[in-house]
């Protein structure tokens, strides 16, 4: 019933256009097009078809840019899970549309909330003029700006000369820090001149003490190890050995299976016989179940020797992953190896910083440093 009191709303708005133009006008065509795109927007959100109600809303507003049809815009696109498009229309409605009814805009908070509930968003903290680029969008706006609507996960924020990888959490808001105000050596000022028939040396400054220390680059825990071999090896390690597990368990499977119908077959003979079937295997006087006894006997062997070697294949397989993620996380790093930078007149990089954090309505985890 809503998309329909829109619907209403936006064909009486184009009507006024569509009279007043003469009907040469291209305006007048551009309208027509626009009203049958809407139509076709209304009739498909009210059978649920909500990815054609967006497409055909999305043409309407390209050619004739009314709120109330960015508004159903936003609803059709949130009904069709593109989240960040309708985020993006809601705003961009509440923003823009100076016309719009009280109604409407509630409509459109409440519709902007309910999005929000199944996003993430990352605050940008840095100086003011700070130009901020998001993943591989490029720019996205200058600081201060508001809170930026993401999927949830690991996203990546950049400044002209720093970058932060925060991890967005759905319906919860993480901060992401950048341009921190790096220390400043203190001034050094001028000797003092030296009062008249004192004697006395005149006061000497002492100079920075990291004025020509280096450090080393440290680089994220994350990064690739400088040799890869043994991460290789461990995963090779793992594979083998979880194929032989998966082999060897077939391969007891089909012994137990033939063992079973030996063993079934012996207590059949047994029974047509007339003797108990328990321990005619350790009986002398029954010669005649011989082979079927040391049939069975092989089956349960070959049952157990297929089990050990899948419990130990599965060992092998845990060791090598072990021994991959051990390496990949805290084996030397390639960028360990390079040399060292001298620090004076710029600031060295720092090792990356995960912080877990909580607060009011928000919280998530925040990686900050440079890369």
């Amino acid at each position: 019933m809503k998309s329909r009191r829109i619907a209403a709303a936006v064909l009486f708005a184009f009507l006024p256009a569509t009279v007043s133009l003469p009907a040469w006008s291209q305006d007048d065509a551009v309208t027509v097009q626009a009203r049958a795109r809407f139509k076709e927007g209304v009739e498909a959100f009210d059978k649920g078809k909500f990815e054609e109600a967006r497409l055909a809303f999305l043409q309407a507003y390209t050619l004739k840019k009314h709120p109330s049809v960015l508004l159903n815009l936003a609803q059709s696109s949130a009904k069709a899970n593109h989240l960040l498009d309708a985020s993006k229309y809601f705003q961009q409605f509440l923003r823009e549309a100076s016309t719009a009814t009280p109604q409407q805009r509630k409509d459109a908070e409440a519709g902007l909330a309910e999005v929000r509930q199944k996003l993430a968003r990352i605050e940008v903290v840095a100086p003011a003029g700070t130009e901020i680029s998001l993943d591989d969008q490029g720019k996205v706006g200058t600081t201060p700006m508001d809170p930026l609507d993401v999927e949830p996960g690991s996203h990546t924020v950049k400044s002209p000369t720093q970058s932060v990888t925060v991890i967005a959490v759905t319906g919860q808001k993480v901060e992401a820090k950048l341009g921190g105000v790096s220390p400043t050596a203190a001034p050094i000022t001028a000797p003092a001149a030296e009062p008249a028939g004192t004697g006395e040396s005149p006061q000497q400054v002492t100079p920075p003490r990291d004025g020509g220390t280096t450090h080393a680059k440290r680089t994220n825990l994350l990064a690739p190890p400088e040799n890869m071999i043994p991460v290789y090896a461990g995963l090779g390690a793992a594979g083998v050995g979880l194929v032989s597990a998966i082999a060897f368990a077939l391969f007891k499977s089909d012994a137990q299976s033939k063992a079973d119908t030996v063993a079934g077959d012996i207590r059949d003979a047994a029974r047509l016989r007339g003797v108990p079937a328990q321990g005619v295997c350790n009986d002398p006087n029954q010669p005649d179940f011989a082979d079927a006894c040391q049939t069975l006997k092989d089956n349960n062997s070959k049952v157990d020797t297929n089990a050990t070697i899948a419990n130990v294949s599965l060992v092998v397989m845990g060791v090598g992953l072990a021994v991959a993620g051990v390496w990949y996380l805290a084996g030397p790093k390639r960028d360990d190896a390079r040399p060292a930078e001298p620090a004076q007149g710029k600031r060295s990089p720092t090792r990356p910083l995960v912080t877990p954090w909580a607060g009011w309505n928000s919280g998530g985890l925040s990686v900050a440093g440079e890369f």
